[in-house]
């Protein structure tokens, strides 16, 4: 087993224990394992950035040729955001259950699926490529943050109470302003993600846009988070109307790249 792949599973158990570690805290209801479980979330991304790094340096090229390269440095740039949160906002540890678990399952899902190590392919080998993923890894990331956010603000307005020992001192406003940005955040990396990859696409296949499933599904997202902000400025949504928007628009990111694929193809 290669080096880069036995720290993704040293990664993966950290990510795990700091889970455990964050529950244990509600249990005994201490502040402690709650500090302990983000200090372990350090290690944890430590040992991921090492990973992918290995992984850089031994293929000779960014990681993102394959699902696990591509799953694996989007969960790297989900938990630098929520390690900068923690920052400013050392009471929002409580994300790191949400953020850790998608980014979790978006990592074994990857490692399911052939990850060796090889060189780009010639349509890869350009500088849109690595624009289009860098700026679809920041989206989405964005975009776990926010829906991490709405799960939490839901908890607070249904008074979810396991979750609010581990909240306090957030109150609703603030959660629904986080949601906000980080979605603004990440509708601007989609839009650069859109436009990078079609004009890479026309680079390397000759034409701009081919309504591929997943390129319209992922125009589809982009256009409900379109709809997540105007509904915010200009028709005055808020609260849980704004949280469910973000929770079924992560539904469908999740459609676009896992469901899409898997969808028969007419002949």
């Amino acid at each position: 087993m290669n080096s880069d792949i036995v720290l993704f599973f040293i990664t993966i158990s950290l990510y795990i224990l700091a889970i455990f570690t964050l529950f244990y805290g509600l249990i005994v209801k201490s502040e402690k394992p709650f500090k302990i479980s983000v200090n372990i979330i350090v290690a944890g991304f430590a040992f991921q950035t090492l990973s992918l790094a290995l992984r850089w340096y031994s293929s000779g090229h960014m990681p993102g040729n394959n699902l696990y390269e591509l799953n694996a440095v989007g969960g790297w740039f989900a938990i630098l955001f929520f390690l900068l949160l923690q920052l400013y906002y050392p009471r929002l540890r409580v994300l790191g259950v949400f953020i850790l678990s998608v980014s979790i399952i978006m990592m074994l899902y990857g490692i399911s699926k052939p990850h060796g190590m090889g060189p780009l392919s010639e349509e890869y080998q350009s500088h849109w490529f690595y624009i289009h993923i860098i700026s679809a890894f920041l989206a989405y990331s964005c975009y776990v943050v926010a829906t991490s956010a709405a799960l939490l603000f839901l908890s607070v307005r249904y008074r979810v109470k396991w979750l609010l020992r581990m909240s306090k001192e957030v109150s609703e406003d603030f959660l629904e302003d986080l949601n906000v940005r980080f979605v603004a955040y990440g509708f601007g990396g989609h839009a650069v993600m859109l436009a990078s990859g079609s004009i890479w696409a026309n680079s390397a296949w000759g034409s701009y846009w081919s309504w591929d499933p997943v390129e319209t599904w992922s125009l589809i997202t982009w256009l409900i988070y379109g709809f997540h902000l105007h509904a915010r400025l200009f028709l005055n949504w808020k609260g849980g109307r704004l949280a469910w928007t973000t929770i079924i628009a992560l539904i469908a990111i999740i459609f676009t790249f896992w469901g899409v694929p898997h969808l028969p193809v007419e002949s």
